[in-house]
């Protein structure tokens, strides 16, 4: 039975507090700034933990608003209870628990801290609130997730400051980064390509970055082809139909803390709605966001503190309430984007 929730819980009491984001990157990224409201709200002497999988800590390594980085390995309920017991060794209990995830894991994650204050979405998906004391943060308007996010400072009576350049991604590994866009071949502004996405349909096709590597050649440009091991293939055909003329092909060549710092040295980032893309606008890069399956408006890159442009060619076919990422009512939405409209875009932000 879940206990009615007072109108706001008294912050001034929590001295140790968990915020659970478990996966994905974009989703442990869109994160990142409550955890500096956290921070700026409950002052220097609350110790502030984040649950997050293991594949994505190193992102959180660093984060000068976190106290502690606990890791959940593993997919089996066997991994969750012992991944409890990890949260409730050392003897000090959580005052709270913040279920930024709003799923059944990252519920059954709350409820193990034993925290008695846990606090989440107003979703209920996969019955997640059946975890909490507090399921109120209102996350079904459309709206940004960062904003709904930030909902969390509303419910414990603290401050949303504006979202900032997350300054220590972009300097963890300054040095690496730089010597990759150094590869870089020519002169002039970089502009970096994220070539794929977690979804084929929120990937622009190869024959789009390819032209979109001849225009901004032209122009004095130099794209350098950002991603993932898994779209290795797809950088080598990019390369191979813009007859070999890409500054760059670093795919494959970046793990996540690199991959921030080479984001932040990028004149701008293009890409579409993908944890990497997420990820530029973290570090305050200017972006060129290229959507149609997913809706903008909830995800797109206006959140930042730096520059962006939109560009969506499929609003009239394909309007928010219809777009799904992996069930896309319109497949072919993103190739609808002509190269020459990323280029004037990345222009506009150069």
């Amino acid at each position: 039975m879940l206990i009615r929730p007072p109108a706001s819980p008294d912050s001034s009491r929590l001295h140790r507090v968990l915020l659970v984001k478990l996966s994905s990157l974009g989703d442990v990224v869109h994160a990142l700034p409550l955890a500096d409201a956290l921070r700026a709200g409950l002052g220097p002497s609350v110790e502030i933990v984040w649950a997050v999988r293991d594949r994505f800590a190193d992102l959180l390594c660093g984060n000068p608003n976190l106290s502690t980085v606990t890791t959940l390995r593993g997919h089996s309920l066997g991994d969750l209870i012992v991944f409890g017991r990890t949260l409730r060794q050392g003897g000090k209990p959580f005052d709270a628990a913040l279920d930024a995830q709003g799923l059944l894991k990252s519920g059954v994650v709350t409820w193990l801290s034993h925290a008695p204050l846990r606090i989440g979405l107003d979703l209920n998906r996969e019955g997640s609130a059946l975890f909490l004391t507090h399921p109120v943060v209102p996350a079904k308007a459309r709206a940004h997730m960062v904003e709904k996010l930030m909902g969390f400072c509303d419910v414990l009576g603290i401050a949303r400051p504006a979202p900032r350049p997350q300054q220590y991604l972009a300097d963890g590994q300054r040095e690496a980064a730089r010597a990759l866009l150094g590869e870089a071949t020519g002169s002039g502004p970089i502009v970096g390509g994220i070539v794929g996405a977690s979804t084929p349909e929120k990937a622009w096709p190869p024959e789009r970055w390819a032209m979109l590597v001849g225009i901004l050649r032209g122009q004095g440009v130099r794209l350098v082809l950002l991603g993932g091991a898994g779209e290795r293939e797809t950088a080598a055909r990019i390369t191979e139909m813009a007859g070999g003329v890409v500054a760059a092909d670093l795919v494959g060549r970046t793990p996540l803390k690199v991959l921030a710092s080479v984001l932040a040295q990028c004149d701008v980032v293009i890409g579409g709605d993908s944890g990497p893309t997420h990820l530029a606008v973290a570090v305050g890069t200017p972006v060129v966001g290229l959507y149609g399956v997913t809706d903008p408006v909830r995800t797109g890159p206006q959140w930042g503190a730096g520059r962006s442009i939109v560009l969506d060619y499929a609003e009239g076919d394909a309007p928010p309430e219809a777009r799904r990422p992996r069930r896309p009512t319109l497949g072919d939405s993103l190739a609808r984007i002509p190269a020459e409209a990323a280029a004037e875009a990345a222009k506009k932000l150069l």
